[in-house]
């Protein structure tokens, strides 16, 4: 099968139409957030090839369109990708300051050295590269200018400093998933943001496939380039919009009852808190009776009224109920059980799987056991239960039809 260059235009056609949707979905949302600007303005970018492509196949060609819309606005794509990130992740109001916008400074620099740069055929793909066209002169590649020099290795300097970004972006996620456990009972993607991971490691493959594809092949041998290259960006733009249209800040998926205000109030320092309530956040001051109290009151609530059956069971919930600051309460989780509260919570949940398993219906599967009980992921209820009870579900279903077996116990 060929690929040629008039594929690139139904290629096209095909990722700007599932932009147009996305975009139709985030700017017609009744409440919008930052990130969902940032995801517009990133989807506009990422699809300006494909804009390109499609004015191409229909004979339209707009000079200072193509001129002002050059491939150096790839460069925006790493620092998007670690600032729409950190946007998603951040529970401060304002996540942009003055220094953020050195992140944006290589694109810049690129951007004012293209535009001021005579029309030449410096950021060609191979082969076209053998020569440099500086106006009317043709001179050869070794006599280029430091500043040409840029615009020819533009490419490997785009991937290298999406690479960087990316490697930054993976080590804010891991952070991130640690931090997530003292806030939230379950770790769905929209929560855990794993979808993310896929961006960078999508956009390796593919720029390790067309460095082999043309390695191997004629560059047009198979595929023809502009479709190899409107077709990397259409499995790139179909990611994002995927999950992207359907991701809200992470920090805004807590209980309903909790408000922006009340969230951002979180991120206060210490200074701002009460003398109160400064004495129970600080560790080497916090009073023992209080954090026996306050664990005696949590065991109470939860086995009384059961909100761990709500998926969406959060910290800011809890401490709602209980009336105590967040920061307080995820003290007292980790100091008075040394457990966070991901794993204090989903104890409870094993708990009420295990009940409902010794009292079971053989017609109820025990995913639905699961799910009942306040879990929503299958892979998560497994792992955890086989860590908390040291045996399988289904193992644990036959055990208790002969309860001398078993030994895993129900201590929350």
């Amino acid at each position: 099968m060929y690929l040629n260059k008039s594929h690139s235009w139904e290629i096209s056609l095909i990722g700007l139409s599932l932009t147009l949707f996305t975009l139709t979905h985030l700017l017609t949302k009744s409440h919008k957030h930052k990130t969902d600007w940032l995801l517009c303005l990133w989807l506009f970018i990422l699809n300006i090839p494909l804009i390109h492509s499609t004015l191409a196949h229909i004979n339209i060609n707009i000079e200072t369109l193509f001129f002002f819309s050059n491939p150096t606005l790839h460069l925006l794509n790493g620092p998007i990708l670690y600032c729409y990130t950190r946007m998603l992740i951040s529970k401060e109001k304002r996540v942009f300051k003055g220094a953020e916008l050195l992140h944006f400074l290589p694109f810049v620099l690129f951007y004012v050295l293209f535009i001021s740069m005579p029309p030449s055929s410096l950021m060609l793909p191979q082969p076209e590269r053998n020569l440099t066209v500086v106006g009317d002169a043709v001179i050869e590649n070794d006599t280029m200018s430091l500043l040409e020099g840029l615009l020819f290795h533009f490419g490997f300097i785009n991937v290298l400093i999406f690479i960087g970004y990316s490697i930054a972006t993976l080590i804010t996620l891991r952070q991130h998933r640690i931090n997530i456990a003292d806030f939230f009972s379950q770790h769905d993607s929209q929560v855990s943001l794993r979808w993310i991971y896929a961006l960078p490691i999508t956009f390796v493959i593919l720029v390790l496939f067309n460095v082999v594809y043309e390695a191997q092949f004629s560059a047009s041998e198979y595929i023809d380039p502009i479709t190899r290259h409107m077709l990397s960006f259409s499995i790139f733009i179909l990611l994002l919009c995927f999950f992207g249209i359907k991701q809200k800040p992470v920090f805004q998926l807590e209980h309903k009852a909790m408000n922006e205000n009340e969230i951002i109030a979180e991120t206060s320092t210490d200074s701002e808190l009460s003398p109160n309530k400064l004495e129970a956040v600080r560790p080497s001051t916090i009073n023992n009776d209080f954090v026996t109290e306050t664990i005696n009151n949590m065991q109470l609530y939860l086995q009384q009224e059961k909100p761990f059956l709500d998926p969406d069971f959060s910290v800011y919930a809890l401490a709602e109920a209980l009336n105590i600051p967040r920061r307080t309460l995820s003290l007292v989780i980790s100091t008075g059980l040394s457990k966070n509260f991901y794993q204090y919570v989903n104890e409870f949940r094993i708990n009420e799987v295990k009940r409902l398993l010794e009292n079971q219906d053989d017609k109820m599967t025990i995913i639905d056991l699961a799910y009942r009980a306040g879990f929503n992921s299958k892979s998560s209820f497994n792992s955890l239960f086989k860590k908390h009870c040291g045996v399988t579900p289904s193992q644990y279903r036959k055990m208790v039809k002969k309860p001398e077996n078993i030994s895993c116990s129900r201590e929350s």
